[in-house]
């Protein structure tokens, strides 16, 4: 079975960068980005990147290298993002909102990071042995970029180079490095404005963290639209501040998790207003949505927010499918909501074990081909190769990538999602594979064994429940949260621990996971042996 995508031409050089100069010598003075009282024209803003660009230019910073991005969300990063881009090279966010050793645990995994893009306070971060570092703020930049030349400078990238690279979690214990091509990106950015009719008005509120695919989104859109892209301007979401420039900024677009959805739903509904309901659309992804959290909202009266239900991968592009919901007593009856039809250029399949087509209506795994599949993972492990593959299709090989989900096809052709086939899950939109938050959990001296599960809670959200064989008496569970704080971002270190004897086995003799998963729910003792 498959689901194809509207096949649509891509301008003669598909690059995102060359949208926003467009937009910036058209309307020099409309605004391009806010962050408290800070303010940046189109025309500043890419005056600034210009000479950035040009910078990174004279340090032989071009096509093929990676530069670091480790700043916090402010107008600085937004330039530091353009200037690579137009130097020719990817950037790699480094998320200050993560713990020190899992941004050098990320560096590490990129040997030819060519520098590192940062602020003072960043900066000591990384460590001492992080690469050269340039550092730059939204007050002061070296003397050498202020002297470089404020013209769009010439490159000799690509649609087929890399553009950024995202970090996912990975099964080894350690983070797995994709990366993203100009074409899939400019793929992207274009069926969005296209689709849903995105213009100099469509604002967006960036909500999510910088190292979460869909951030480069959130960020690049308004930009490719010609639209203003307003940032919170702390590392750690904020829901009051949030809420109030929804309606101080006549933000028009988000695009965010389900989780921090229902968190400005929740806020709209139990403390009054209408910034969340005057928008115009939400874009949700990166978790499985619950629409009963959000429906007696949605159809109040007065709303005009329409929220689009999406679903991608990193690998991808962060987005493959996405469907408008409206009929919100469908999505309670069936307990899912569609994941909708495929974006331009974009091809769902629906396989079965030996890569072969599944019928209609049956489940298969999801696989996806496309401009929108990305280069790969950066030094991948043979697991991670074997998802980039090539499935023949009428005498051609076609190149897809094998997400590991379920899916099926509605007869009025839409996406629905089933579940995964290993064992990595969605927490608050962030990506997670069990088996490396096993592996952080282990590595401390007072665990002997640990298999961690998600559990879904009474709100229709999963959380992480470890289960902990210790190695000696008994768990200072405190002290095992607050170490593992030190070297995993927050969605990753597990709500609770339960402490047991020995794990349950099922009949090929492996920890059944599903068994300690239901205890998970209904527990009330020690959890099975």
């Amino acid at each position: 079975m498959t689901l194809s995508g509207h096949t649509v031409a891509l301008a003669e050089r598909p690059l995102v960068h060359l949208e926003f100069e467009r937009h910036a010598a058209a309307a020099a003075e409309r605004v391009a980005v806010t962050c408290g009282p800070v303010v940046r024209s189109y025309g500043e803003l890419n005056a600034r990147a210009n000479q950035l660009a040009h910078h990174l230019r004279s340090r032989s910073i071009g096509p093929g290298s990676l530069v670091g991005l480790c700043l916090d969300r402010t107008p600085c990063l937004i330039e530091a993002i353009l200037g690579v881009l137009k130097a020719g090279a990817a950037y790699v966010p480094l998320d200050t909102s993560y713990p020190p050793e899992r941004l050098r645990l990320m560096l590490a995994q990129l040997p030819d990071t060519a520098l590192v893009i940062a602020s003072a306070e960043t900066a000591a971060m990384l460590g001492s042995d992080r690469p050269e570092t340039i550092l730059i703020s939204d007050e002061d930049r070296d003397q050498a970029i202020r002297d470089a030349p404020v013209s769009n400078p010439r490159s000799a990238v690509t649609p087929d180079d890399l553009c950024y690279v995202v970090f996912t979690s990975g099964s080894t214990g350690t983070p797995k490095a994709t990366a993203v091509r100009h074409r899939g990106w400019y793929n992207l950015l274009n069926w969005l404005v296209l689709e849903y009719g995105l213009d100099q008005f469509s604002s967006s509120l960036v909500v999510s963290s910088f190292g979460f695919d869909i951030t480069q989104r959130s960020i690049m859109t308004p930009l490719f639209s010609g639209a203003a892209v307003h940032l919170l301007g702390s590392r750690s979401f904020d829901l009051s501040l949030a809420y109030r420039l929804l309606g101080e900024r006549a933000v028009r677009t988000l695009h965010c998790a389900p989780s921090t959805l229902y968190l400005l739903v929740d806020r709209e509904m139990k403390r009054g207003g209408t910034a969340l309901s005057e928008s115009r659309y939400v874009f949700i992804g990166g978790e499985a949505l619950s629409a009963t959290r959000v429906s007696t909202w949605a159809t109040r009266p007065g709303n005009t927010c329409v929220l689009l239900h999406q679903y991608g991968v990193a690998e991808c592009t962060d987005v493959a499918t996405s469907h408008p919901m409206t009929d919100y007593p469908s999505y309670a009856a069936a307990g899912v909501t569609p994941a909708g039809k495929p974006v331009y250029n974009t091809t769902i399949h629906l396989l079965d074990e030996q890569l072969d087509e599944v019928g209609p209506g049956e489940v298969g795994e999801i696989c996806i081909s496309g401009v929108s599949v990305g280069a790969g993972y950066v030094n991948p492990s043979e697991e991670g190769s074997a998802r980039f593959t090539e499935i023949e299709r009428d005498g051609m090989a076609i190149p897809v990538y094998r997400t590991g989900d379920r899916g099926h096809v509605t007869p009025g052709g839409e996406l629905v999602l089933v579940g995964r086939m290993d064992s990595q899950v969605k927490i608050r939109g962030h990506r997670i594979d069990l088996g490396e938050v096993d592996q952080a959990v282990r590595r401390n001296g007072a665990v002997h064994d640990a298999a961690v599960v998600a559990v879904a809670n009474g709100a229709d959200e999963l959380r992480l429940v470890a289960f902990v064989i210790p190695t000696t008496g008994t768990l200072d569970t405190p002290r095992l949260r607050k170490e593992l704080l030190a070297v995993l971002p927050q969605a990753m270190v597990p709500a609770e621990f339960v402490e047991v004897r020995a794990f349950p086995l099922n009949p090929n003799g492996k920890v059944d996971r599903k068994a300690l998963a239901a205890h998970g729910v209904t527990r009330g003792g020690s959890a099975p042996a």
